[in-house]
């Protein structure tokens, strides 16, 4: 694995230790079209790494709507499910680390301002200010086409093949994405709790406008971590973003960094891998998600394929 140059600012203000109470850290979802959380993969490496020494500590994967299921495509049902899960670890005594991820990044300023009794600390990654500035709305419809066009081709297969849902109702999700954001994001200013910022240098969602506008309004103590390379798909997979785990859980559990011991699993993963192929009614293989969208777009941006994978 190698060895990623990571950009640290430093804050003294904020203390790193491991926790002497049960806490948890819940984690919301960005945009995405598959059953799979974003966090899921962090999730498991921790209970993988370090669940036996940090039996107080855990994450939960909050999941802000089905991509499949069109009734839960609104903001007021993405706001509720985060606060419902918020309450219910709150009066059952638990310190709460909050994570927002892209599009809910704006949510979760606003639950850390309105349950400050509850939330302790916040992350956000990759965190969208910006709809228009940084062509996420032109940039997110755009994938949309693309993937109803693979629906239409391939049928409900391509789903399978790529190991996606089906999204019902797309543009309606987006919308109620934008709506999120421009609502939400407000909130970035009225943050007092210690918080960690996450950006990819590639990224062209949470551009350099937009980490720059939310690090200047966030009031708490703060510091800001960038990582060369990486795209806004930054929670991935162990492989392409072990370090964004390992400092994500540091700052939460104070747990320590492992991830060189990691790379032999990796590889070993990497070895036991089997392509997985799904036949169309001919018996032909359908070709995979990279193929396909190669076919679309010549010029799509092969580390964002990689990571969209």
């Amino acid at each position: 694995m190698d060895q990623v140059q990571v950009r640290k600012e430093v804050n003294e203000n904020i203390r790193i230790c491991k926790p002497t109470r049960e806490t948890i850290l819940l984690c919301a979802n960005g945009f995405q079209t598959q059953d799979t959380h974003d966090s899921t993969p962090m999730m498991e490496y921790f209970n993988n790494n370090f669940r036996e020494q940090y039996q107080n500590c855990h994450i939960v994967c909050v999941k802000l709507f089905e991509p499949g299921v069109k009734k839960t495509h609104h903001a007021k049902l993405f706001e509720k499910t985060l606060s419902d899960a918020i309450v219910s670890y709150g009066k059952a005594g638990y310190d709460i680390i909050l994570l927002g991820y892209s599009f809910s990044g704006a949510l979760a300023a606003k639950m850390a301002y309105k349950y400050q009794n509850y939330i302790s600390r916040l992350i956000l990654v990759a965190p969208v200010h910006d709809t228009l500035v940084n062509g996420a709305i032109p940039g997110y419809f755009e994938y949309a086409v693309k993937f109803s066009k693979l629906q239409k081709k391939y049928g409900k297969r391509v789903a399978n093949a790529v190991g996606r849902q089906t999204v019902v109702g797309l543009p309606g999700l987006l919308i109620a994405i934008f709506y999120s954001i421009l609502k939400n994001r407000k909130y970035f200013k009225k943050v007092q709790q210690d918080t960690l910022l996450i950006r990819g240098d590639a990224d062209v969602l949470c551009t350099p406008h937009s980490i720059a506008k939310v690090n200047k309004k966030i009031q708490g103590e703060h510091v800001l971590y960038a990582y060369p390379k990486m795209s806004h798909g930054i929670l991935k997979t162990l492989k392409l973003n072990g370090v964004v785990y390992e400092d994500i859980l540091n700052f939460c559990f104070d747990t320590p960094y492992i991830l060189e011991k990691n790379v032999t699993l990796t590889a070993q993963e990497k070895r036991q891998e089997v392509k997985n192929t799904a036949l169309d009614d001919d018996g032909e293989e359908i070709p995979t998600f990279n193929e396909i969208f190669a076919k679309i777009d010549p010029d799509c941006d092969e580390v964002t394929l990689e990571e969209d994978m």
